[in-house]
Protein backbone atom coordinates (compact mmCIF):
# COMPACT_ATOMS: atom_id res chain seq x y z
CA UNK A 1 0.00 0.00 0.00
CA UNK A 2 1.52 3.47 -0.41
CA UNK A 3 2.51 5.53 1.94
CA UNK A 4 -0.34 8.48 2.26
CA UNK A 5 -2.57 10.46 5.06
CA UNK A 6 -5.98 10.44 4.80
CA UNK A 7 -8.52 12.57 5.73
CA UNK A 8 -12.38 12.57 6.14
CA UNK A 9 -14.79 15.65 6.86
CA UNK A 10 -18.50 16.84 5.84
CA UNK A 11 -18.50 19.89 2.98
CA UNK A 12 -21.96 21.55 2.99
CA UNK A 13 -23.20 22.83 -0.33
CA UNK A 14 -26.98 24.29 0.88
CA UNK A 15 -28.91 21.68 2.90
CA UNK A 16 -26.67 19.00 2.14
CA UNK A 17 -23.83 17.82 4.12
CA UNK A 18 -21.25 15.61 1.74
CA UNK A 19 -19.07 13.15 3.46
CA UNK A 20 -15.63 13.69 1.74
CA UNK A 21 -12.74 11.74 1.63
CA UNK A 22 -8.99 12.99 0.54
CA UNK A 23 -5.83 10.20 0.03
CA UNK A 24 -2.81 12.62 -0.10
CA UNK A 25 0.94 10.65 -1.06
CA UNK A 26 3.37 11.39 1.68
CA UNK A 27 5.88 11.69 -1.07
CA UNK A 28 5.42 14.17 -3.62
CA UNK A 29 2.54 16.07 -4.25
CA UNK A 30 0.51 14.74 -7.51
CA UNK A 31 -2.37 16.60 -9.33
CA UNK A 32 -5.87 15.82 -7.99
CA UNK A 33 -8.32 13.45 -8.70
CA UNK A 34 -11.96 14.05 -8.20
CA UNK A 35 -13.61 10.67 -8.13
CA UNK A 36 -17.05 10.14 -8.86
CA UNK A 37 -19.31 6.95 -8.16
CA UNK A 38 -21.97 5.65 -9.49
CA UNK A 39 -26.02 5.64 -8.79
CA UNK A 40 -26.70 4.02 -5.19
CA UNK A 41 -23.29 3.32 -4.64
CA UNK A 42 -21.28 5.09 -1.09
CA UNK A 43 -17.96 6.00 -2.11
CA UNK A 44 -16.87 2.86 0.08
CA UNK A 45 -17.44 1.06 -2.88
CA UNK A 46 -14.46 1.91 -4.69
CA UNK A 47 -11.80 -0.77 -4.62
CA UNK A 48 -9.04 0.03 -1.98
CA UNK A 49 -6.94 -1.37 -4.56
CA UNK A 50 -7.82 1.02 -7.34
CA UNK A 51 -7.56 4.40 -5.08
CA UNK A 52 -4.43 2.69 -3.80
CA UNK A 53 -3.33 2.60 -7.53
CA UNK A 54 -3.42 5.97 -7.93
CA UNK A 55 -2.12 6.86 -4.89
CA UNK A 56 1.35 5.25 -6.61
CA UNK A 57 1.08 7.32 -9.73
CA UNK A 58 1.46 10.62 -7.25
CA UNK A 59 -1.93 11.44 -7.40
CA UNK A 60 -4.62 13.34 -4.66
CA UNK A 61 -7.46 11.13 -4.44
CA UNK A 62 -10.50 12.78 -3.61
CA UNK A 63 -13.91 10.76 -3.35
CA UNK A 64 -17.27 11.55 -1.26
CA UNK A 65 -20.63 9.99 -0.99
CA UNK A 66 -23.10 11.48 -3.60
CA UNK A 67 -25.87 12.96 -1.70
CA UNK A 68 -28.80 10.59 -0.71
CA UNK A 69 -26.65 8.00 0.05
CA UNK A 70 -23.88 6.67 2.31
CA UNK A 71 -22.71 9.08 5.12
CA UNK A 72 -23.87 12.36 2.86
CA UNK A 73 -27.55 13.91 3.83
CA UNK A 74 -30.39 11.77 2.54
CA UNK A 75 -33.06 14.06 1.10
CA UNK A 76 -36.51 13.66 1.11
CA UNK A 77 -37.19 16.07 -2.09
CA UNK A 78 -36.33 15.45 -5.84
CA UNK A 79 -32.87 16.84 -7.16
CA UNK A 80 -30.93 16.07 -10.80
CA UNK A 81 -27.63 16.16 -12.45
CA UNK A 82 -27.37 20.15 -11.83
CA UNK A 83 -27.45 19.30 -8.12
CA UNK A 84 -24.86 16.79 -8.04
CA UNK A 85 -22.33 18.60 -10.91
CA UNK A 86 -23.37 21.86 -7.79
CA UNK A 87 -22.10 19.41 -4.83
CA UNK A 88 -18.80 18.00 -6.85
CA UNK A 89 -17.93 22.18 -7.23
CA UNK A 90 -18.48 22.41 -3.52
CA UNK A 91 -16.09 19.59 -2.67
CA UNK A 92 -13.33 21.02 -5.22
CA UNK A 93 -13.85 24.81 -3.37
CA UNK A 94 -13.65 23.75 -0.20
CA UNK A 95 -10.88 21.83 -0.89
CA UNK A 96 -9.11 25.21 -2.49
CA UNK A 97 -8.85 23.33 -6.18
CA UNK A 98 -8.92 25.41 -8.79
CA UNK A 99 -8.78 22.48 -11.64
CA UNK A 100 -9.15 18.46 -10.89
CA UNK A 101 -9.07 15.48 -13.13
CA UNK A 102 -12.11 14.15 -12.99
CA UNK A 103 -12.55 10.03 -12.90
CA UNK A 104 -16.59 8.99 -13.12
CA UNK A 105 -17.84 5.79 -13.26
CA UNK A 106 -21.46 5.51 -14.94
CA UNK A 107 -23.76 8.06 -13.47
CA UNK A 108 -20.84 9.67 -11.90
CA UNK A 109 -20.02 9.61 -15.57
CA UNK A 110 -22.68 11.57 -16.53
CA UNK A 111 -21.96 14.46 -13.76
CA UNK A 112 -18.39 14.57 -14.79
CA UNK A 113 -19.61 15.37 -18.72
CA UNK A 114 -22.00 17.82 -17.04
CA UNK A 115 -19.26 19.55 -14.92
CA UNK A 116 -17.18 19.68 -17.84
CA UNK A 117 -20.10 21.86 -19.84
CA UNK A 118 -21.02 23.47 -16.79
CA UNK A 119 -17.85 24.86 -15.54
CA UNK A 120 -14.56 23.92 -18.06
CA UNK A 121 -11.86 25.61 -16.25
CA UNK A 122 -12.59 23.47 -13.74
CA UNK A 123 -11.90 19.96 -15.07
CA UNK A 124 -8.19 19.26 -16.11
CA UNK A 125 -9.25 16.34 -18.05
CA UNK A 126 -12.15 13.53 -17.98
CA UNK A 127 -11.73 9.68 -17.83
CA UNK A 128 -15.27 8.45 -18.30
CA UNK A 129 -16.18 4.62 -17.43
CA UNK A 130 -19.17 2.57 -18.47
CA UNK A 131 -21.78 6.00 -18.92
CA UNK A 132 -23.13 7.32 -21.57
CA UNK A 133 -23.57 10.71 -23.66
CA UNK A 134 -27.60 10.46 -23.27
CA UNK A 135 -30.32 7.99 -23.09
CA UNK A 136 -31.23 7.82 -26.65
CA UNK A 137 -32.69 4.58 -28.21
CA UNK A 138 -30.74 4.68 -31.25
CA UNK A 139 -27.77 4.26 -29.30
CA UNK A 140 -28.95 1.19 -27.92
CA UNK A 141 -31.48 0.31 -24.81
CA UNK A 142 -30.68 -1.55 -21.64
CA UNK A 143 -30.80 -5.32 -22.23
CA UNK A 144 -35.13 -6.50 -22.02
CA UNK A 145 -34.29 -9.05 -19.17
CA UNK A 146 -32.12 -6.22 -16.87
CA UNK A 147 -35.04 -3.49 -17.86
CA UNK A 148 -37.31 -6.50 -16.82
CA UNK A 149 -35.68 -6.90 -13.51
CA UNK A 150 -35.01 -3.40 -12.37
CA UNK A 151 -38.47 -2.54 -13.26
CA UNK A 152 -39.33 -5.19 -10.45
CA UNK A 153 -37.22 -4.26 -8.29
CA UNK A 154 -38.25 -0.73 -8.74
CA UNK A 155 -41.54 -1.20 -7.47
CA UNK A 156 -40.88 -3.97 -4.87
CA UNK A 157 -40.00 -3.69 -1.33
CA UNK A 158 -36.19 -4.13 -0.61
CA UNK A 159 -35.48 -6.54 2.39
CA UNK A 160 -34.69 -6.31 5.50
CA UNK A 161 -31.63 -7.20 7.59
CA UNK A 162 -27.90 -7.22 6.78
CA UNK A 163 -27.40 -10.05 4.93
CA UNK A 164 -31.05 -10.18 2.95
CA UNK A 165 -29.96 -6.15 2.22
CA UNK A 166 -26.71 -7.70 0.71
CA UNK A 167 -27.97 -10.30 -1.09
CA UNK A 168 -30.46 -8.03 -3.01
CA UNK A 169 -26.99 -5.61 -3.64
CA UNK A 170 -25.27 -8.62 -4.76
CA UNK A 171 -28.24 -9.57 -7.10
CA UNK A 172 -27.83 -6.83 -9.12
CA UNK A 173 -24.03 -6.20 -9.19
CA UNK A 174 -24.59 -10.09 -10.59
CA UNK A 175 -26.69 -8.82 -13.23
CA UNK A 176 -24.46 -5.71 -14.56
CA UNK A 177 -21.50 -8.02 -14.54
CA UNK A 178 -20.28 -9.40 -18.10
CA UNK A 179 -17.74 -12.47 -18.89
CA UNK A 180 -14.83 -11.00 -18.72
CA UNK A 181 -14.29 -12.87 -15.29
CA UNK A 182 -16.84 -15.15 -13.31
CA UNK A 183 -18.50 -12.93 -11.00
CA UNK A 184 -17.47 -13.98 -7.50
CA UNK A 185 -20.15 -13.09 -5.06
CA UNK A 186 -18.20 -14.14 -1.93
CA UNK A 187 -16.25 -11.30 -3.10
CA UNK A 188 -18.81 -8.57 -4.09
CA UNK A 189 -20.81 -9.44 -0.62
CA UNK A 190 -17.48 -8.52 1.00
CA UNK A 191 -17.49 -5.24 -1.11
CA UNK A 192 -20.79 -4.07 0.46
CA UNK A 193 -21.03 -5.75 3.71
CA UNK A 194 -19.70 -2.23 5.60
CA UNK A 195 -21.65 -0.23 3.46
CA UNK A 196 -24.83 -2.02 3.66
CA UNK A 197 -24.41 -2.90 7.50
CA UNK A 198 -23.60 0.73 8.60
CA UNK A 199 -25.19 3.29 5.76
CA UNK A 200 -28.05 1.02 4.22
CA UNK A 201 -30.47 3.57 2.17
CA UNK A 202 -31.80 1.28 -0.42
CA UNK A 203 -33.94 2.96 -3.75
CA UNK A 204 -32.80 6.53 -3.63
CA UNK A 205 -33.31 9.84 -5.89
CA UNK A 206 -30.22 8.77 -8.30
CA UNK A 207 -32.38 6.82 -10.49
CA UNK A 208 -34.98 9.54 -11.36
CA UNK A 209 -31.76 11.85 -11.39
CA UNK A 210 -30.29 10.23 -13.97
CA UNK A 211 -33.65 9.12 -16.31
CA UNK A 212 -34.81 12.52 -16.17
CA UNK A 213 -31.20 14.74 -16.94
CA UNK A 214 -31.36 17.39 -19.39
CA UNK A 215 -30.27 15.64 -22.66
CA UNK A 216 -26.83 17.26 -23.52
CA UNK A 217 -25.58 15.45 -26.43
CA UNK A 218 -25.41 18.18 -28.54
CA UNK A 219 -23.42 20.04 -26.58
CA UNK A 220 -21.03 17.35 -25.93
CA UNK A 221 -19.08 18.58 -28.84
CA UNK A 222 -18.10 21.81 -26.61
CA UNK A 223 -16.02 19.51 -24.30
CA UNK A 224 -12.23 20.33 -24.91
CA UNK A 225 -10.63 18.71 -22.17
CA UNK A 226 -9.00 15.47 -22.83
CA UNK A 227 -10.97 12.09 -22.20
CA UNK A 228 -10.47 8.57 -21.67
CA UNK A 229 -13.65 6.89 -22.44
CA UNK A 230 -13.57 3.07 -21.04
CA UNK A 231 -16.35 0.61 -21.46
CA UNK A 232 -17.37 -2.80 -21.88
CA UNK A 233 -18.08 -4.49 -24.99
CA UNK A 234 -20.83 -6.68 -22.33
CA UNK A 235 -22.25 -4.02 -20.53
CA UNK A 236 -25.66 -4.60 -20.03
CA UNK A 237 -27.04 -1.25 -19.23
CA UNK A 238 -25.60 1.01 -21.35
CA UNK A 239 -24.67 -1.23 -24.75
CA UNK A 240 -21.13 -0.50 -25.82
CA UNK A 241 -22.08 2.49 -28.60
CA UNK A 242 -22.66 4.19 -25.45
CA UNK A 243 -19.03 4.65 -24.83
CA UNK A 244 -18.21 4.57 -28.90
CA UNK A 245 -20.44 7.30 -29.56
CA UNK A 246 -19.46 9.27 -26.35
CA UNK A 247 -15.74 9.34 -27.57
CA UNK A 248 -16.97 10.82 -30.83
CA UNK A 249 -19.19 13.07 -29.81
CA UNK A 250 -16.13 14.85 -27.62
CA UNK A 251 -13.64 16.84 -29.40
CA UNK A 252 -10.24 15.20 -27.76
CA UNK A 253 -11.36 11.81 -26.51
CA UNK A 254 -9.75 8.50 -26.60
CA UNK A 255 -11.70 5.21 -26.32
CA UNK A 256 -10.71 1.78 -24.50
CA UNK A 257 -12.89 -1.41 -25.11
CA UNK A 258 -12.37 -3.86 -22.86
CA UNK A 259 -13.73 -7.19 -23.90
CA UNK A 260 -16.12 -8.68 -21.92
CA UNK A 261 -16.44 -6.18 -19.10
CA UNK A 262 -19.91 -5.63 -18.16
CA UNK A 263 -21.04 -2.64 -16.36
CA UNK A 264 -18.59 -3.46 -13.24
CA UNK A 265 -15.18 -2.69 -11.74
CA UNK A 266 -13.90 -6.45 -11.09
CA UNK A 267 -11.16 -6.95 -9.05
CA UNK A 268 -9.19 -8.28 -11.88
CA UNK A 269 -9.36 -5.53 -13.65
CA UNK A 270 -8.49 -2.78 -11.29
CA UNK A 271 -4.96 -2.95 -12.32
CA UNK A 272 -5.29 -2.71 -16.29
CA UNK A 273 -7.69 0.28 -15.55
CA UNK A 274 -4.87 1.87 -12.85
CA UNK A 275 -2.59 1.58 -15.83
CA UNK A 276 -4.76 2.94 -18.92
CA UNK A 277 -5.25 6.00 -15.85
CA UNK A 278 -1.54 6.40 -16.19
CA UNK A 279 -0.50 6.14 -19.76
CA UNK A 280 -3.58 8.64 -20.16
CA UNK A 281 -2.25 10.44 -17.57
CA UNK A 282 1.58 10.29 -19.30
CA UNK A 283 -0.04 11.29 -22.37
CA UNK A 284 -1.54 14.65 -20.84
CA UNK A 285 2.27 15.34 -19.74
CA UNK A 286 3.94 14.72 -23.02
Amino acid sequence: MTAHSDSSFLVANGDVDLFVRSLTPEVGEGPPVLVLSEAEAASSRWPSEFLDGLLGLGCQVITFDTRDVGRSTWVEETFGIGDLVSDALAVLDHLDLATAHVLGRSMGGIVAQHLALDAPERVASLSLLSTTPGRREDIGLPEQWLIDNMSHRLFGEPPEGTAPRVEWVVDQLEWFAGPLVPFDRVEAARAVWREVAEYWRGPNGHGTAVVEAVDRFDELTLITAPAMVVHGTADPVYPVAHGQVLAERLANANLCLIEGLGHELPPHFVPQLVELFAQFRGSLQA
